[in-house]
């Protein structure tokens, strides 16, 4: 039976990095372990997210969270065909940034739970919770390492203020929702030994 586990946490939090170390490692115990990532900006509806991320377009509140609703609704298909084919199938954020992202800017719980209700049901969400002092950490050596050519440049969602509310929005939901929360402040490898553990202990299959 397919597990869907999804990862989450604020920018920077490492989430690709684990997302591709718990592939791999699933991938060398002999499942077949996919990933899959929102926004997917190579839908026209993606390119409009990636418009207002990045300050090339705007819309009201309520729009932006609709359209990063549809751009999951878009993909229902592909997920349940993935899903069909995986063992595991692991998504590099869900629609669980969407709750933490609109709770913040004061929108209700259940109007952001119902845009995206009849989508596949993930069977755990795992947070990264890294310190914003650490995320811009990461941040600044990203920009040091961009070049004048491909400059780095930050989204709406990545300014102190931000970051600071969705850190402490994303501890208060995982109490609420029950999702389990890892200390993204240690090595990569100290955070993927316990994703993978909570992986193999919640999904019941065995290493």
């Amino acid at each position: 039976m397919p597990f869907m586990v999804v990862l989450e946490g604020i920018d920077k939090a490492g989430k690709s990095t684990q997302a591709n170390l718990l592939r791999d490692a699933l991938t060398s115990m002999g499942y077949r372990c996919n990933i899959m990532s929102f926004p997917d900006y190579s839908t026209h509806i993606g390119r409009e997210i990636y418009g207002f991320l990045h300050g090339d377009r705007d819309y009201p509140l309520q729009v932006k969270h609709m359209l990063l609703s549809a751009n999951r609704w878009e993909k229902k298909g592909l997920i349940e065909q993935v899903l069909r084919e995986s063992d595991y199938l692991i998504m590099n954020r869900y629609y669980q940034s969407n709750l933490v992202y609109g709770y913040i800017h004061n929108l209700e719980l259940d109007w952001l739970e119902n845009l995206d209700r009849g989508l596949p049901k993930e069977d755990l969400v795992i947070v990264i919770d890294v310190s914003v002092d650490e995320v811009m950490r990461r941040m600044k050596e990203r920009e040091e390492e961009s070049n004048s050519s491909s400059r780095y440049a930050r989204d709406m969602f990545e300014d102190v203020d931000t970051l600071s509310k969705a850190s402490l929005t994303y501890k208060v939901l995982a109490e609420y929702y029950g999702w389990i929360v890892v200390d993204g402040n240690r090595s990569r490898e100290c955070v993927h030994k316990d994703i993978l553990d909570t992986v193999i202990k919640k999904s019941g299959y065995t290493e």
